[in-house]
């Protein structure tokens, strides 16, 4: 399964400085890769980060939807959706989440993300739990890790 994320996921995760970019092999597009070094001055070819042509059309979205995205998150989307079967996008923009979904394309926030590798056995409890409180430092929605570490509690 190809993971593919968009800069927000990257920002966090390096700013938390995260070994999760050591254990997962992750793919982005360029655009994102420039977002990356731009904010943080950071090359991602540091890291397990493949850079994928970026893919045009496919994606159906509204011309409202379409306004309210950067032109990054719809070339993300179009190279999601190109490889929608054998792909998941993390991303914590929730109008990314919400089209991807929309457009049967499999679409985890960084939180849940997180719990995700927890199943399947790329990172163990420990290092999950570390991460998600980590990130409760800097993330949006705190609520939403919250949640998750409630989940794996019991896990």
């Amino acid at each position: 399964m190809q993971i593919i994320v968009n800069a927000t996921f990257l920002i966090n995760t390096l700013r938390i400085k995260s070994e999760i970019l050591q254990v997962v092999k992750l793919s982005t597009i360029q655009s994102v890769a420039l977002e990356i070094q731009n904010e943080l001055g950071v090359e991602i070819d540091n890291y397990k980060v493949e850079i994928l042509q970026k893919e045009s059309g496919s994606i159906d979205l509204s011309n409202d939807k379409k306004q309210r995205l950067s032109s990054t998150d719809v070339s993300l989307l179009n190279t999601c959706y190109k490889h929608r079967k054998q792909c998941i996008v993390v991303s914590d923009d929730l109008l990314l989440k919400n089209i991807a979904s929309e457009n049967n394309i499999k679409c985890y926030t960084t939180p849940e993300f997180a719990a995700f590798l927890l199943r399947k056995g790329k990172i163990n409890k420990n290092q999950c739990i570390t991460f998600l409180n980590n990130l409760k430092k800097i993330y949006i929605r705190t609520r939403d890790i919250d949640k998750v570490l409630k989940r794996i509690e019991g896990w």
